[in-house]
């Protein structure tokens, strides 16, 4: 008996020592990021701004508790400076908190994530009856519906107040061609997210942008969020920037009604962050409430069966999606971070998840273009990679947008030099005495008309003029320019060869 007692006493002593060296290790105070590597991120982030002649800027380390550091630079779109109530729209980085939305119609029993999406939207027609009748709520999230990539531009951006809503806008995917049969192919599309906010709102009879509010972001501490149209006026969302022939230009207003799950969504940086503690937080709120369930934290941040190239970002290679998130796929130390980037016309905004460090950082830039995006957005990886304890690395040119912007410009101008000595040739009625010259001209006129032709088809005119409109616009004179140029010297040739030998 005594021995008994003895290794019972020994038994409750270590379940004792146990559950003490747990408090106190859960009741220790985290480590300070150092102070040093907060002034490199400062410094770097100011670095950038420069390089890139972004107007404003805001961005926050994040712990589980909120903001730990925090700074905010430039000027918005109305000329006012930046401050940490200043409304941004995040892009794309909507897309794991509209997961998250999905994700509480799944934990209440209202969804489930292999839930046929024609089950709950008769309306989605992709790729024909059998194509969408395989199409999963999972497939869409994890963006592996088969969906290809061009169909965000027949379904994105419509900022005007007649555009259709989300379930009027799936009839423009019903001639669309599949990339393959749901869930063997990766290809990321803002299209999945729509077809996600339709789905929502036929599943809770509300808007989405309704459930957006009432399931993340109320709960989560983001009061500010944008979601609409009226939230955006609410919140006096200032104008974004796009880059004009180099020079930064308060363009871009408009919000797309229908848009809070793909990219539509935004907010000030305490809102980005208190979403960026919430994952900190394995989906609870500051209170202890909870908006995610541990296991629906974990499940989003799986990558799926496939593992996609990561060539849709630039960014990194073998880079996973789970069900709205971005797993993985950069370099040390950044390789297993969990992490989104976003972008609207002259909006951009990123945040990593650093799970392991207990961290995360949120960044918004009211700047985009989508001809120079890799150096716009190198800020938000250079500035994680130091505050996981690595160096920025080398930020991307933005030599494309410039080649491709001034290039064009420079065609337009030679083309549009031309016309004048084509179109007095041609009034003349001299015939050109080599037919090589016209021949040369002719070619170099109808390259930007075929170039915006093809342009059109691809993606058509409100993407090219939403997205690039400096370049859109020069490409657009080149080409009237060429098609001029085309048709006189055409025309003269046109005459020299059809003179008879004796009348030479």
């Amino acid at each position: 008996m005594p021995s008994t007692l003895r290794r019972v006493a020994a038994a409750v002593a270590a379940l004792l020592l146990v559950l003490l060296s747990s408090v106190t290790a859960s009741a220790a105070p985290r480590a300070p990021v150092p102070a040093d590597r907060l002034a490199a991120m400062d410094a770097y982030v100011r670095e950038r701004m420069q390089a890139t002649r972004t107007p404003g800027l805001a961005y926050a380390v994040v712990d589980p508790d909120g903001p730990v550091h925090a700074r905010s630079w430039g000027t918005d779109g109305n000329g006012r400076p930046v401050t940490d109530a200043t409304p941004f729209l995040w892009g794309s980085v909507a897309k794991p908190i509209a997961a998250g939305a999905v994700m509480t119609l799944v934990q209440n029993g209202r969804l489930r994530l292999d839930d046929r999406v024609v089950d709950h939207l008769p309306a989605f027609r992709f790729g024909g009856h059998d194509h969408a009748g395989r199409v999963t709520v999972r497939h869409l999230l994890q963006q592996t519906a088969g969906i290809p990539e061009s169909a965000t531009f027949a379904v994105a951006d419509c900022v005007d107040a007649d555009c259709p809503d989300a379930l009027g806008r799936l009839a423009a995917l019903d001639d669309v061609r599949p990339l393959g049969p749901p869930g063997t192919t990766y290809a990321y599309t803002s299209a999945n997210y729509l077809v996600l906010a339709a789905l929502v709102e036929s599943v809770t009879g509300r808007p989405f942008a309704d459930h957006l509010r009432d399931s993340v972001l109320r709960p989560s501490g983001m009061d500010g969020a944008i979601a609409d149209r009226a939230s955006a006026r609410a919140r006096n969302l200032p104008p974004g920037h796009q880059l004009l022939w180099g020079v930064p230009s308060a363009i871009v207003d408009g919000v797309d009604d229908a848009g809070a799950a793909y990219g539509y969504t935004g907010g000030d940086l305490k809102d980005l962050a208190a979403f960026a503690a919430l994952q900190l937080r394995d989906g609870k709120t500051a209170d202890g409430g909870t908006v995610l369930t541990p296991a629906s934290v974990s499940l989003m941040r799986q990558p799926g069966r496939l593992r996609p190239s990561g060539t849709d970002t630039g960014y990194g290679n073998g880079t996973g999606y789970g069900l709205g998130w971005r797993v993985g796929g950069l370099e040390p130390p950044l390789d297993t971070a969990v992490w989104h980037t976003g972008a609207t016309p002259g909006y951009s905004a990123m945040i990593f998840v650093l799970p392991e460090r207990d961290l995360a950082l949120v960044l918004q830039q009211n700047l985009h273009g989508l001809l120079h995006d890799g150096a716009v957005m190198q800020v938000g990886f250079g500035a994680a990679r130091i505050l996981a304890g690595g160096v920025a690395g080398d930020a991307p040119s933005a030599a494309v947008y410039h080649a491709t912007v001034w290039g064009l410009t420079a065609l337009a101008v030679v083309l549009l030099a031309e016309t004048l000595p084509a179109y007095r040739l041609l009034r003349r009625g001299a015939a050109p005495r080599r037919l090589a010259p016209s021949v040369l001209w002719s070619l170099a006129g109808a390259a930007p008309v075929v170039t915006l032709v093809a342009a059109l088809a691809l993606v058509g005119s409100r993407a090219l003029w939403t997205w690039a409109p400096d370049a859109f616009t020069a490409l657009c004179a080149a080409a009237v320019a060429g098609s001029a140029v085309t048709t006189l010297r055409g025309v003269a040739a046109h005459r020299r060869t059809g003179r008879s030998p004796g009348r030479q």
